[in-house]
């Protein structure tokens, strides 16, 4: 055998890719391509290339980065052979090379020898992936640790701050005769503290219902006015005592709203005295409701000490506190602005918060859906069965929605709940037929339920947003779900959702929430 045939046996047996190429430059010695003169059989299967031969790089590959056109020509240059690794984005490839010259200093010619490393290299970043979620799951639970022990160091401290003011004066009323005005202190003294420890047992059964989903709605058309009015009496005697401005403008047209009037009114008690708390001496609190477009818009702003930048976006989590010290200058347990997002969000509506910054005062603002005048029972808006004690919002009548839920009974009571509104219904309990009929139907409202046999009710919403808007992509979509932990009403608003119904459904929370998609959306 010739010496040119055992070269070219070695050559084409090697299982490493193989080439040699000749740089190309321009007038001013930059490399800009390279043309393959010769490469063994792998080289085709490395790369994927095929017909290479005589070939530059940038016809083969009119994408590929420069970083090749400059290593190689460097190497020509030079004579300094190189070991590298290095991804090629259009060729969506990793590689581990090694370049030397071909011959004396005027040659241009360079033999490259390489391999593919792409599925190690996947392997590697999976790796350094999980790695990096390992580590961030690890901080979060080290930060859920920390936040724990601070907030039942908190309870601890609230919680036993007024007890010791009730036995304290218990003790002293039984040791030894008082007279009839200290009696009467310290009396007062003990009320003051058992209110204030109520108010701190109510807050964490609020709490546990909405970490359990229990907290439930009592929804009914009622006069926001009103009740924004009765949260100030509640408050206005300790704005009197800080001997603060009370600035108040509230429009009655803004006041018609589908709610729980008790719930509603924690809102707006629970907003006020943390303005209240935090705003010093001789400040100055505004309430303002207003008409924007179709919501109810309150805003109550203080002079207060603000909110830092870096707390304002943890401001509504449950157990945070901007000062959870044993200097803070103001008691809690950090609960009232997390039950006023939720009570908030179970209204259809949102809760904002805004600063300047510590020491410029805060705004929160809610906006609220505004609801029709319920009128009385007709054809269109008849009692929802005998004694469901339920009228039917007008703004329902011939709204066209489709059902989904893999349940038949749970089918049949929506059905039962909207059909007396004269709601127009089609129902399925598949996903699949269910993105069928929407395009077909062309529905107004989307009613999904989460849990489904085969794809859920998040595949459906995903499917449904990638829809054009005229195909029904922009369909305002409620989730009817048994999922009630915060967590999971999140996720599901994040997937597409603007509405979120727990089971067990609620006749009037259905309505409530349907009125309320109907007066956000225009539908």
């Amino acid at each position: 055998m010739s010496k040119s045939l055992r070269f070219r046996s070695v050559f084409e047996s090697i299982d490493e890719g193989f080439c040699i190429v000749e740089v190309i430059f321009d007038a001013a010695n930059h490399p800009v391509d390279y043309r393959f003169l010769q490469f063994n059989p792998v080289f085709e299967e490395l790369t994927g290339l095929r017909g290479s031969l005589g070939r530059t790089a940038r016809e083969l590959v009119p994408e590929l980065e420069e970083f090749w056109f400059e290593t190689y020509g460097r190497v020509a240059i030079t004579g300094e052979s190189i070991r590298f690794e290095s991804h090629s984005e259009p060729m969506n490839r990793w590689f581990d090379v090694h370049a030397s010259r071909v011959g004396g200093a005027d040659s241009r010619r360079v033999a490259i020898v390489f391999n593919n490393i792409t599925e190690r290299k996947l392997v590697e970043a999976e790796r350094e992936r999980l790695y990096a979620q390992e580590q961030a799951l690890r901080v979060q639970a080290e930060e859920a640790n920390r936040l724990k022990d601070e907030f039942l160091a908190v309870v601890s401290h609230e919680l036993r701050t007024p007890l010791t003011a009730i036995l304290g004066y218990a003790q002293l009323l039984q040791s030894r005769k008082r007279d009839e005005t200290y009696i009467a202190r310290a009396i007062d003294k003990v009320l003051q503290s058992a209110k204030a420890q109520a108010q701190l047992v109510e807050d964490l059964l609020d709490i546990s219902r909405i970490v359990s989903g229990k907290l439930r709605l009592e929804p009914t058309p009622i006069d926001f006015v009103a009740v924004i009015r009765a949260a100030l009496d509640t408050v206005r005697p300790a704005v009197e005592a800080k001997t603060m401005q009370l600035l108040v403008e509230l429009q009655p047209e803004a006041g018609a709203v589908i709610g729980d009037p008790n719930r509603l009114q924690q809102v707006v008690w629970n907003l006020l005295s943390n303005a209240v708390k935090f705003t010093p001496q001789n400040g100055t609190i505004e309430v303002c409701l207003e008409q924007l477009d179709h919501h109810a818009q309150l805003s109550i702003t203080d002079t207060g000490q603000g909110i830092s930048p870096e707390f304002l976006p943890y401001l509504f989590d449950r157990f945070r506190q901007a000062d959870s010290t044993s200097t803070r200058a103001h008691g809690g347990l950090g609960l009232g602005l997390s039950i006023v997002r939720h009570l908030v969000e179970l209204h259809g509506g949102t809760v904002e918060a805004s600063s300047p910054g510590l020491g410029q005062g805060a705004t929160f603002t809610v906006q609220l859906p505004l609801a029709l005048a319920v009128q009385p029972a007709t054809t269109s808006t008849a009692a929802v069965g005998e004694d469901a004690g339920l009228t039917c919002p007008p703004e329902l009548a011939g709204l066209r929605v489709l059902l989904v839920d893999d349940q038949p009974d749970i089918l049949d009571l929506l059905s039962d709940v909207l059909l007396p509104c004269g709601v127009l219904i089609q129902r399925c309990q598949q996903a699949r037929e269910a993105l069928e009929l929407l395009r077909s139907w062309q529905p107004d409202m989307l009613i999904s339920d989460i849990a489904m046999p085969g794809e859920d009710g998040y595949w459906l919403i995903e499917q449904v947003r990638r829809l054009p808007p005229e195909d029904g992509g922009a369909i305002p979509a409620v989730a009817l779900t048994a999922y009630v932990r915060i967590e999971d009403r999140l996720q599901v608003l994040a997937a597409g959702f603007q509405g979120y119904l727990p089971k067990p459904v609620e006749p009037a929370e259905l309505l409530a929430v349907l009125v309320g998609l109907v007066h956000a959306h225009g539908v």
